[in-house]
């Protein structure tokens, strides 16, 4: 099931988390400029866990809300994508109380560890967008099928971002955006 578009006057707390180079810092990064051209207002933090950023746990925190952020790191995440099974234990401290947590599910079969008030939505992310051509968009794919199940934005606020961000290079990342939704709405 999708979800409706977030209630006004909510703080919405999401962390994407995976390897180095699978672009979720970026895909973090977008999902606030989003948020911006929403009206709402946005952080962004990133982490990367290792001694080489390709190849080692990332994480990308992201804050969205109607008001001026004080503080600007995720305190109980609403929401976890996590591409990797370390991503996943990682960051499992992390969760609020009924969090969504979105995971490949190739990549990351054993969700036992999550807390039983979740909603995990296993998805063959990587696999999908790899079987579409659009292997170097996983993260701008994993990010429709985020924006799908959480409402957090407006599906043409990503899209304008994904716009402005790459200019004439914007069309892959729309298909991937857009397929990723559609992954995620069971299509």
């Amino acid at each position: 099931m999708l979800a409706e578009a977030k209630p006004q006057g909510v703080r919405w707390e999401g962390v994407l988390a995976g390897e180095g180079g699978q672009g979720l810092v970026v895909a973090g990064i977008i999902l606030g400029e989003a948020a911006v051209l929403e009206g709402l207002h946005a952080v962004q933090c990133q982490w990367v866990f290792g001694s080489a950023a390709r190849g080692s746990l990332s994480r990308s925190e992201v804050v969205v809300g109607p008001e001026e952020i004080a503080f600007p790191r995720v305190l109980k995440a609403g929401v976890l994508l996590a591409l990797t099974p370390a991503a996943l234990t990682r960051h499992l401290g992390m969760l609020g109380p009924g969090a969504l947590v979105i995971v490949d599910s190739d990549h990351v079969p054993d969700t036992g560890l999550v807390p039983p008030d979740a909603d995990v939505r296993p998805l063959p992310i990587l696999r999908t967008a790899a079987g579409l051509e659009l292997a170097r968009s996983t993260n701008v794919f994993a990010l429709g099928a985020l924006v799908a199940l959480t409402g957090v934005v407006r599906p043409e606020n990503i899209e304008e971002a994904l716009r402005r961000r790459f200019g004439v290079k914007a069309e892959p990342n729309l298909r991937a955006f857009r397929a990723g939704a559609d992954l995620a709405a069971g299509g």
